[in-house]
């Protein structure tokens, strides 16, 4: 399917309002939409170069994310206009490396990258894209990705604090497990569980502003799918000024760690 592409081909840019249903109670913009954009944006691109459904999903071919990162300068906020970018970089082996900005009134407010596989729908492992026909043009110029495993270190100690919960039927995508997105919004209630037990919860939207933090940097190893009913333990640790979360169950399933 690989041909010669326009150089205004190989970046996609989509610009939007951001709307009250994908802010929180801060006003600012979800981390699980923040990424649920940023995917978006990655479907659009990669159907905009001619890899369709038809040579994906109707295949029984799935994209997942393997791992992921955000640089956060600042988050967008409810009735901002903002401008999302994303690209590919060159294909590495079994990964499509995609690399994305969102910019608000000419400023860059968050670089992000993700690595992305196709999987076969049936025994969930990676496929070769050229035992297909699939490749994606990377843009000239973009950055090498490397995106190494998150270890928790063993300073960071035990976990400091530790929810189980039940996956439910409204968190599964169409790829049949959880949605990655869904776990930023656990990440969320965990973070605010902890800030708002120090500093007094409250459903006033400048002081939720004040005690919520904004990551700097959200970093995100996913490892093992997660499917509806199974029960997950979200352990937490800590150390100065980083977070690391990880849902486990009868194995991993994902890492993050945030700094701030």
């Amino acid at each position: 399917m690989y041909r010669d592409y326009r150089p205004e081909e190989l970046t996609y840019e989509k610009t939007l309002l951001i709307r009250s249903e994908q802010v929180d109670m801060t006003r600012r913009l979800r981390m699980s939409e923040l990424f649920r954009l940023l995917e978006e944006v990655s479907i659009a691109h990669t159907e905009a170069l001619g890899c369709t459904r038809r040579e994906t999903l109707d295949r029984g071919l799935l994209w997942i994310i393997t791992r992921q990162i955000a640089e956060i300068d600042e988050l967008p906020v409810y009735d901002d206009e903002i401008t999302i970018r994303g690209w590919q970089g060159d294909m590495m082996h079994v990964f499509f490396p995609r690399f994305y900005e969102i910019e608000r009134d000419g400023r860059v407010l968050v670089r992000a990258r993700a690595m992305w596989s196709l999987i076969d729908q049936t025994d969930r492992s990676i496929i070769m894209p050229e035992d297909y026909g699939i490749e994606l043009p990377g843009r000239p110029g973009s950055d090498d990705m490397i995106l190494p495993a998150i270890v928790i270190p063993e300073s960071a100690g035990g976990p400091c604090a530790s929810t189980r919960l039940v996956t439910s039927f409204s968190q599964m995508d169409i790829n049949g497990h959880m949605n990655n997105t869904s776990y930023f919004d656990m990440i969320d209630d965990a973070v605010w569980a902890g800030v708002s037990a120090r500093s007094g919860s409250s459903s006033d939207t400048a002081t939720a502003a004040n005690i919520m933090p904004v990551p700097k940097t959200l970093y995100i190893n996913y490892m093992s799918e997660i499917k509806a009913g199974e029960s997950i333990t979200l352990n937490e640790y800590k150390e100065a000024g980083t977070l690391w979360f990880e849902g486990t169950g009868e194995k991993p399933y994902f890492r993050v760690r945030i700094t701030y």
